[in-house]
């Protein structure tokens, strides 16, 4: 794990989430006021903690984003959780949505998407980005899901904080247009609700087993800030080499100057391990 996604401050929420992250499916929601709550790092966190495991079967994690090129809402979020399932070698049939012949897609070299338009079908590097072929293209994304979790694959799907016309695009042309009923009781689905959204879900937001706020402060709350104390302590001393002392000074330091902001706890401490290993 990096040192920018260490688990600072979430003791609370990780002991809600360790069902989930231990192999058993559902629904979380995670509700945040504003980025002083550190959800991008907390989302990274529990990707890393979800995937990084050995035995029982195969764990994969995927992060959807409206912000990120790679999952934009719609078509772009299903290529990606068949990329994803192809990383676990279960293997995803393109020809199924390409283009028939192979000539008109195929003969080609760009350095960015290929979009070629052809009676009235849409080609995006070969791949069929029309209604239909999006619809195929879930069909055997879907497929390929079942065939994973039925082998005993555990997989965590986290849809990131996103406009609602964006939100609303993920669960019907994706939860609602196929995976949830051929999966979505066999994996765990996380959700954010943030700032972009209005801080409300979507309509067809399923209800969640577990929903929880990412705190973006601890200046009030001094059982988190023994906590976040504690936590930076052992971080500094196994990861950046503190003795003792020096490890609870600076631990109180970061504390005291940062307790208004998660955000910035993570930001000081990522930053003074930093500058202690480009000192050695």
């Amino acid at each position: 794990m990096s040192h920018a996604h260490f688990r600072l401050d979430w003791l609370r929420e990780e002991k809600k989430l360790n069902p989930f992250f231990g192999g058993r499916p559902g629904v979380v929601r995670i509700d945040f006021v504003s980025d002083d709550a550190a959800e991008d790092k907390f989302n990274h966190f529990i990707k890393e903690k979800f995937q990084n495991k050995t035995g029982n079967g195969q764990w994969l994690s995927l992060r959807l984003d409206d912000a990120w090129s790679t999952t934009f809402p719609g078509y772009d979020q299903i290529v990606a959780i068949a990329k994803k399932l192809e990383e676990a070698n279960f293997e995803i049939d393109w020809s199924q949505v390409q283009n028939g012949s192979g000539d008109t897609a195929s003969r080609n070299q760009a350095g960015r998407d290929n979009i070629i338009n052809i009676e009235n079908s849409y080609f995006v590097n070969g791949v069929d980005g029309s209604p239909t072929g999006i619809k195929k293209l879930l069909l055997l994304v879907c497929e390929a899901m079942a065939k994973f979790v039925g082998s005993g694959g555990h997989f965590m799907l986290i849809i990131n904080d996103m406009q609602r016309h964006n939100q609303g695009k993920f669960w019907e042309m994706i939860w609602n247009a196929g995976l949830r009923d051929a999966v979505g009781d066999q994996i765990s689905l996380v959700y954010f609700v943030g700032p972009k959204c209005g801080r409300e879900p979507h309509g067809d937001a399923p209800a969640p087993e577990v929903q929880f706020t990412l705190p973006h402060s601890i200046e009030t709350d001094d059982a988190r800030q023994d906590e976040v104390y504690d936590d930076i302590i052992e971080i500094l001393k196994s990861h950046a080499g503190y003795s003792d002392d020096e490890a609870s000074k600076t631990a109180g330091g970061l504390v005291a100057s940062n307790c208004d902001s998660v955000l910035r706890l993570h930001m000081g401490l990522s930053k003074t391990i930093m500058f202690n290993n480009l000192k050695r």
